[in-house]
């Protein structure tokens, strides 16, 4: 049975959709986000992620295999904002799973992933 539709997240917007924003305001945020490159993570962060996951192995929350290097306990756009060196320093990091990082980023980001 088809879900009903709902009110686009975007603040004041009346269009109807099945989930999260209309067509309009999803590309507006993808492009306020910008690519993965233009926020830090290029192909050093991509090498730096794999050493330290090989490091270290477990999620930090639950006995699952780590496979996501998190920024804790500030994000890495905030210590970018802050002015630090190395963001992707090793004890900055902290070993999760992907449902925990999840979790811990609807948690303790405003509004989760995309409220940025």
């Amino acid at each position: 049975m088809p879900r009903a539709l709902k009110v686009c997240a975007a603040p004041g917007c009346p269009e109807l959709v099945r989930t999260g924003r209309c067509a309009t305001h999803a590309t507006h945020a993808e492009q306020q986000r910008g690519t993965a490159a233009q926020r830090g993570y290029d192909h050093r962060w991509t090498r730096r992620r794999a050493a330290y996951l090989r490091d270290h192995p477990a999620c930090r929350l639950c006995p699952a295999k780590a496979t996501v290097a998190d920024h804790h306990p500030a994000s890495r756009r905030d210590l970018v904002a802050q002015g630090v060196a190395d963001p992707d320093a090793d004890h900055r990091l902290r070993p999760l799973c992907a449902s925990c990082h999840g979790r811990e980023t609807a948690r303790h980001q405003p509004g989760g992933w995309n409220a940025r």
